[in-house]
């Protein structure tokens, strides 16, 4: 009977995956759905694996599953010269629970302020003004997770993110929730997370402040102080994100365990998407991971790829009628990687590699370093 309930609270979290849209570049903060870890190279299928300091990041149920105090770092060379930082830690507190932090930064070079150019002239004017700028976004997350029976675990995260250009900024809390449930057979492993679940956020800052003359088109003998003005900016969502994943581990033996993982994905901003992840660990020292993600919209698959589209007026929509037999697309978000561990006493380090195709975005490679004590 108790594990129908648990089961019961897992479903819960699922409803929301039913639906069927797509809300391209309508949220903010983009940089919380970079995946960390070990699970970005597993096709991103790892809300029920989640058994190390990434978890922050994937489930803060999977927090409860550290035994050993954990430090993860990893680098991450993402796309268009921008790299994205993590830094999670893993705390155990025996049967009070596991306590976790974890803080992600993206960064970018400074990008040069231009002139605007007129579409009414020929010469291009967007030139260079000798004035440069940054953009940056941050957040900082205090997570918990703890075990209420031997097979079911709960958590939760709350962060605070920022996000800065140039001199306007954006800030805002969120909340992280995650169950794992562990039935016990052939390690299967049975997870859902919902994560960003917060108000939305707007930027604001001095470029904002301005004078407004409402008389400037008008021939007046007397002069007129401007209006001081603040413009206001369009608040937009977090990117909601609702996961449910499946685990198990068919083979599992002293020398040899192959997992295999199963996510389905819901976003607020995006297309559904179903996960597969691979991982072969040989004497709990090399590892060995393979993924990939499917977007449920086959269209939005191939416009990843650069393909030309094609507007169909009769149903209005777009699509790829004369794709024909290139399916260079298929390898769109095709993910691998490898890990070491090696121990040093009771100290244990791990170093990882988990590499992504991005199709038109090109290539990102992540390098991570996780120490146990």
């Amino acid at each position: 009977m108790k594990k129908v309930k648990y089961i019961g609270l897992l479903l819960i979290l699922l409803l929301p995956l039913y639906a069927d849209f797509a809300k391209l570049g309508t949220s903010a903060a983009q940089f919380l759905k970079i995946g960390v870890g070990r699970g970005a190279a597993m096709g991103e299928a790892f809300v029920a694996i989640a058994d190390d300091a990434s978890a922050t990041f994937w489930n803060p149920s999977g927090l409860a599953l550290v035994t050993n105090r954990e430090v993860c770092f990893q680098h991450n060379e993402w796309i268009a010269d921008i790299r994205h930082e993590y830094l999670s830690a893993a705390l155990p507190l025996g049967a009070f629970g596991t306590l976790g932090i974890s803080l992600t930064a993206l960064t970018m070079g400074k990008m040069e302020i231009l002139t605007i150019d007129d579409p009414n002239t020929t010469i291009r004017e967007d030139t260079g003004t000798g004035e440069y700028f940054n953009a940056s976004d941050f957040a900082l997350a205090f997570s918990f997770g703890r075990m209420f029976t031997d097979r079911l675990a709960a958590g939760v995260s709350i962060k605070a993110i920022q996000e800065l250009v140039w001199d306007l900024s954006a800030t805002g809390i969120c909340a992280d929730f995650g169950i794992h449930y562990n039935t016990g057979f052939k390690g299967l492993r049975l997870a859902a997370s919902m994560s960003n679940f917060g108000a939305d956020i707007s930027f604001g800052g001095r470029q904002l402040d301005m004078a407004h003359d409402p008389w400037e088109d008008y021939d007046f003998p007397y002069d007129y102080e401007p209006i001081p003005v603040a413009m206001k900016t369009t608040s937009a969502p977090l990117p909601l994100i609702f996961r449910f994943g499946v685990a198990f581990d068919p083979i599992a033996t002293d020398n040899s365990r192959f997992t295999v993982a199963l996510d389905l994905n819901h976003p607020n901003d995006n297309y559904e998407t179903i996960n597969l992840g691979l991982e072969y660990g040989y004497l709990n020292t090399l590892f060995i991971r393979a993924g990939y993600k499917l977007y449920l919209n086959m269209d939005y698959m191939r416009a990843m790829t650069g393909g030309e589209p094609v507007w169909n007026e009769e149903e209005e929509r777009m699509e790829y009628p004369d794709w024909g037999p290139n399916t260079e697309w298929l390898l769109n978000n095709l993910t691998a990687g490898v890990g070491f561990k090696l121990r040093t006493g009771a100290t244990a380090f791990t170093i990882d590699y988990a590499y992504m195709n991005k199709g038109i975005l090109k290539h990102t490679h992540r390098l991570g370093l996780t120490i146990g004590f």
